[in-house]
């Protein structure tokens, strides 16, 4: 229900945008056409991305931006300012999300500057061809050109400039401290785009993750089934491994590390003396299906990472949609 109400709350925005910028066009009424202009861009942004980069976007998203542009069109003078500004926002964003779709595929390495450059120069060119178009579109009309056209276009890529360094200084944080909100949005999105972000982790980033510790998205065991004081295998070890996995799949979600010790010491899985790499992920599989949900492996990335002459497992859990109990022993 929710879903047909934005496509008919979007076609009509559209819509009414289409038909105020031809009606403003006539008119001469180029403050009001340029606006405009820019609030049916963001309308179409979503759907340019679902069709060129296949990428999905909640649809919490869709409808805020939709409701964003009805208030913005209901601010009478203020939204000659308001619209450019968060045109600007909007596609350094757009720029920061695309970049972290490539770093998270790993096209791209890290690199702070020329992320946040690129994010700013391409919506800062954005903006400047969308003033050139109208600029063209005026001469072809054969319309009047005044200082105060001139003085209007600077007016908005200034606004464009300041929407712009808002969304590179946003990216900048998220990228320096996950900031928690940016963190769930792209995480949502990372959810509903799976196949997008297919990231293997480098070593020092692995070696990064670990050093931050433990926290309520982020556990450490030793071994997976292995008893460190009697060396021999525990079934209560693998019990504990699982209500780990089940506890972060019933919640938002973390990240598991099998072969890394309390303290963030790498044991290694080695410790649990399977006959090599593959019989230990086989068997971590196996467990999952068994103990869980065979359709929960869907929400569990595993890894496993060589560091120096030692391995460890990195399990990646995203929130599933029902809840997960761990199966008793016997069953």
């Amino acid at each position: 229900m929710r879903n047909k109400f934005s496509i008919y709350l979007s076609l009509t925005i559209k819509l009414i945008l289409i038909i105020s910028i031809f009606t403003s066009i006539n008119n001469h009424l180029w403050h009001i056409a340029s606006t405009n202009i820019f609030l049916l861009i963001l309308t179409f942004i979503p759907q340019f991305l679902k069709s060129q980069i296949k990428i999905k976007f909640p649809k919490e998203f869709e409808l805020l931006l939709l409701i964003f542009i009805i208030f913005t069109l209901t601010l009478g003078k203020l939204k000659g300012i308001i619209a450019p500004m968060v045109f600007g926002m909007g596609t350094g964003l757009i720029a920061l999300l695309i970049l972290f779709l490539l770093y998270n595929s790993n096209q791209i390495k890290k690199n702070y500057f020329l992320i946040i450059s690129y994010a700013f120069g391409l919506s800062m060119t954005f903006a400047i061809s969308l003033e050139l178009t109208k600029y063209y579109l005026k001469l072809l009309l054969k319309q009047t050109l005044d200082q105060g056209i001139y003085l209007f276009t600077m007016n908005n890529l200034t606004y464009v400039l300041i929407g712009t360094t808002i969304s590179c200084i946003i990216g900048l944080i998220y990228m320096k401290t996950h900031f928690k909100l940016l963190h769930k949005i792209l995480k949502k999105i990372k959810y509903l785009n799976p196949d997008k972000f297919k990231k293997i982790n480098s070593t020092k980033e692995i070696v990064e993750e670990i050093k931050k510790g433990e926290s309520e998205s982020q556990e450490f065991k030793s071994t997976l089934r292995t008893n460190l004081h009697t060396n021999e295998k525990d079934k209560k070890i693998e019990h504990g491994i699982l209500k780990t996995i089940s506890a972060f799949l019933n919640t938002k979600g973390g990240v598991l590390f099998i072969g890394v010790t309390d303290d963030g010491k790498i044991l290694g899985i080695e410790k649990d003396n399977f006959e090599n790499i593959d019989k230990f992920e086989l068997h971590l599989t196996n467990l999952i299906k068994l103990k869980l949900s065979k359709k929960e492996l869907n929400n569990i990335k595993i890894e496993i990472i060589q560091l120096k002459d030692r391995h460890i497992a990195r399990l990646e859990m995203n929130p599933s949609k029902k809840a997960i109990f761990v199966r008793d022993a016997d069953q």
